[in-house]
């Protein structure tokens, strides 16, 4: 027996795998653990070293049988040990049934259900593999052995947000499944839904992809919940909007919650939220939509998480309902974070029908991939570490001290709020009078959950039977609820009543989540209904306009949004006003923690970035009103257009996630589209941005035409281009040449040497990184090739390298492309001097090419110029 008491080390090793599961160096690693006082940690088994793979799903069978399952591979039982032993290899068996690489296990109803999580082979028919789908495994011939795997729910999806996890709901009668945001839901979950599902993406503006190709096709949404009954003939969707909660769990009264996860590539921008622990309610919409389109949480389309945490790679939840623990964590769930090896204790408040939450740490361990945690039939914690193909390893985790451990018999009280929600959402399902009359009355209710849930019940029912009430209605928080309803199941030429509605409202009567809630109602009907007419949006900026002055927060953000959207006059300036305000204060969006330092040592690889982007914050509300200003094409002066192109000098100091610089170069991008043609050079040179024109006479010009090649599309063109690439050398050679690469960098020894020299760029870089270094060059920039950023009187900024320094003056090169351009600045009137975020590397230079022609500069590249480089030969060198 290994056992790891408080603070203990445990050497462990950490087998490194490739992915086609070779062994490759074995490193020897000390895990430090932290576990509760009075709790025994053992080590019962381990995977890896049985060579049975890494561990990311369990389940507590019937007796002492527990199941487990190999991320890439088999299902594996075994029995549980007695408390001092251990297990070995003889003692966990494969099942042999063909089904495997399951996120998610189940032991329910005598049988066992498996979250399959594995691509559809294109190639096999469906009834000769078991990919991705939600399956019952039976013991057909009760000889104790399970033989038979039956698919009840085929699903398109797979990878790290693809099917995940099950629950058995509090009754014991049906299962409920959960799944990340890659995976689409089925017809048959749709067609029975307590979601309207004629749901949108829910933007005012366009929204911005990810600018590094992460879910730009995956539409609203997201990631969501069902339930089904044994059988599987029966499915119901219950919840949705999530980005990828991975596990659920119901706590002691029954009720449902979710541990979804963060982005952190959007660390730094306005729309990022961390990871949140939500309350799963019927028919609950948590508004994730892919890249910059995230609903805030104070949207009253949907809802709030009961918890906001920080960073991390959300994995099991597990309620303590049926654990041998005190009493102080006897109402609550312990939820696990893979990425800094953390296991959380979540204890449960009641607040009206929903829930608050405090959280303290309960283990965390360095490193400690976390995966997946059940509760043993003995009422002991079993939980197991890997994933991604690491080093697995099985815990029993139990209570020593000399605390009761008894639950209480006392039933845990339901609050009226809560009974009074349920109420309401019996009429999710069914169409009646009496749930248009609950929902109307309780559209005003102080209880947001139960606000929710009456609009929710009032879309299930018909129109006609509600429009009189709400052609009638004075209260304003009826109405701005109403509202959304008929603006999500009415027909457009509904608009011209509902903004009557709207209008009708004092907007500075109301309170600040009134008012909140009443512009996003405004924008609904814009979004769904259309821009409304010129004299009726003249109405609306004559009631909204003389807000904005005292506005701040939610309220500023939404009212900009919709003044912007009807062009209000003397808009831009006030956005611009807004842009520099927030820029000088640093202020951060609110609702978004960081990790501590002390949890970012945990991991390696994230901890870094975290550290970071603490250090160097980028001011995120500022970001909000650059963003929005990059739609705007009318209201501009050249003042205006001078003060907001200088900004992304300030922005791009800062330091995000990995997508936070690219996505600032697609805002930049958008920005500039909105400046007259004439004036477009002029503009990219404030925003530090020059342009290789003068430069290119004596270059061969691309054969074109060009497109506009960003960070949302230049994946696939360059991963189309290289597969099966036919090709040349030359060809390659030209292409550096005409999109101006060869101004600054060399190939074997030909071109410029302002940059890097790119003939070895290939065994430093992968492609995915030279793509993005091509396309926004102000990611990373080498100290080396940096520009000197200096800051003048009026917050004046211009960059450039230093030519000459004497006397009273700096002499600067703001044009890599022409070093004859210089700039002579007074020392005097420099109040600060630093490396500037912006390269000297200008972003779209391959906008000019075709596609034949971009792959063609990246083979040229990859090959580092060889011409006996595989991509000519057609031969591995």
């Amino acid at each position: 027996m290994k056992t790891i008491n408080h603070s203990f080390i445990l050497s462990l090793f950490l087998i490194l795998s490739s992915c086609n599961q070779k062994k490759e160096e074995t490193t020897e690693t000390s895990i430090a653990f932290n576990t509760p006082a009075d709790f025994e940690l053992e080590e019962i088994y381990h995977p890896s070293n049985a060579e049975q793979g890494s561990w990311v799903a369990l389940a507590q069978g019937n007796g002492n049988t527990m199941y487990a399952c190999d991320q890439y591979g088999k299902l594996y039982q075994f029995k549980v040990p007695e408390i001092g032993a251990v297990l070995s290899q003889k003692d966990v068996t494969p099942i042999d049934i063909e089904i495997g690489e399951a996120h998610g296990l189940l032991w329910a109803f005598n049988s066992l259900y498996v979250a399959v999580n594995k691509n559809w082979d294109d190639d096999i028919p469906d009834d000769q593999e078991k990919g991705s789908g939600i399956y019952r495994i039976t013991d057909t011939n009760n000889d104790g052995k399970l033989d038979a795997a039956k698919m009840l729910l085929r699903l398109e999806g797979s990878g790290e947000h693809g099917p995940h996890s099950f629950a058995l709901s509090p009754n014991g009668k049906e299962i409920y499944f959960i799944a990340g945001n890659h995976t689409l839901i089925p017809e048959r979950v749709k067609e029975n839904s307590r979601i309207p599902t004629n749901w949108g993406e829910g933007n005012l503006f366009t929204p911005y992809l990810d600018a590094r190709g992460h879910a730009n096709d995956v539409k609203a949404p997201g990631g969501w919940i069902s339930k089904f009954n044994p059988d599987g003939s029966s499915f119901e969707l219950i919840s949705a909007g999530f980005r990828n909660p991975f596990d659920m769990a119901f706590n002691t009264d029954g009720e449902l919650f979710a541990y979804d996860a963060d982005m952190e590539w959007d660390i730094g921008m306005p729309w990022y939220r961390p990871t949140r622990i939500c309350h799963v309610t019927s028919g609950s919409e948590f508004g994730w939509r892919t890249g910059s389109g995230k609903w805030p949480a104070y949207y009253p389309d949907n809802l709030p998480a009961v918890h906001n945490l920080e960073q991390g790679s959300p994995t099991a939840v597990l309620s303590t309902t049926n654990l041998n623990l005190p009493e102080k964590y006897q109402n609550g769930l312990l939820a696990m974070d893979w990425s800094f090896g953390t296991v959380y204790f979540i204890e449960l408040q009641p607040k009206g029908s929903s829930y608050e939450a405090k959280r303290e740490e309960f283990l965390s361990g360095t490193p400690l991939p976390l995966t997946d945690m059940i509760a043993g039939n003995d009422g002991n914690i079993y939980f197991a570490t890997g994933g991604r193909r690491l080093d697995s390893h099985l815990y029993r985790l139990r209570y020593t001290g000399t605390e009761n451990t008894a639950r209480s018999q006392e039933k845990s009280l339901i609050s009226e709020e809560r009974n009074l929600r349920k109420q309401l959402e019996e009429y999710h399902t069914k169409i009646s009078t009496s749930g248009t009359e609950l929902g109307w009355n309780h559209l005003n209710n102080p209880d947001r959950f139960i606000r929710y849930a009456s609009r929710i019940a009032l879309e299930h029912q018909p129109i006609d039977s509600w429009l009189n009430s709400y052609k009638k209605e004075t209260d304003s928080q009826k109405i701005i609820e109403s509202s959304i309803a008929l603006i999500h199941q009415g027909k457009s030429d509904l608009q011209p009543l509902i903004l009557n509605k709207l209008l009708s409202i004092p907007i500075k009567s109301l309170d600040e989540n009134l008012q909140v809630d009443l512009l996003r109602a405004y924008s609904l009907n814009f979004i769904r209904m259309g821009k409304p007419d010129n004299r009726q949006s003249q109405k609306i900026i004559n009631a909204l306009n003389p807000l904005f002055a005292s506005s701040k927060g939610a309220v500023s953000k939404e009212l900009s949004q919709i003044l912007l959207f009807l062009e209000a006059n003397g808009i831009i300036e006030k956005l611009v006003e807004r842009l520099e305000y927030h820029t000088k204060q640093k202020t951060v969006t609110k609702g978004v923690e960081m990790l501590s330092e002390e949890a970012t040592l945990r991991s390696e690889e994230y901890g870094p970035l975290i550290r970071e982007v603490i250090a160097k914050m980028p001011p995120s509300e500022a970001i909000y009103y650059g963003m929005l200003l990059s739609n705007a094409k009318k209201g501009w002066n050249e003042d205006l257009r001078k003060r907001y192109f200088s900004w992304y000098f300030d922005v791009l100091g800062s330091k995000g996630g990995m997508s936070f610089k690219a996505y600032m170069e697609n805002v930049r991008q958008r920005a500039i589209l909105n400046v007259p043609e004439d004036k477009r050079e002029c503009f990219q040179e404030i925003s530090g941005v020059y342009s290789p024109s003068s430069s290119i006479a004596d270059l061969p010009q691309p054969f074109g035409p060009g497109k506009n090649y960003n960070g949302e599309n230049m994946g696939d063109v360059v991963w189309r281009g290289l597969d099966n690439y036919q090709g040349n050398v030359k060809a390659g050679k030209r292409a550096f040449a005409s999109a101006t690469c060869t101004l600054c960098h060399r190939i074997r020894g030909e071109g410029g040497a302002a940059g890097p020299d790119l003939t070895q760029a290939h065994t430093k870089f992968s492609t995915y990184d030279l793509m993005f270094a091509i396309y926004s060059p102000s990611d990373e920039i080498s100290d080396q090739y940096a520009n000197t950023l200096f800051h003048l009187g009026k917050d004046e900024k211009i960059a450039g390298r230093i030519k000459s320094e004497a006397g009273d003056s700096i002499v600067i090169m703001p044009n890599p492309f022409n070093e004859s351009y210089t700039v002579s600045i007074a020392k005097n009137t420099i109040t600060k001097k630093e490396l500037s975020p912006i390269s000297p590397m200008p972003p779209g230079l391959l906008n000019r090419l075709n596609e034949q022609e971009v792959a063609d500069l990246f083979a040229y590249i990859i090959s580092g110029g060889d011409e006996n480089h595989k991509f000519y030969t057609g031969e591995e060198n």
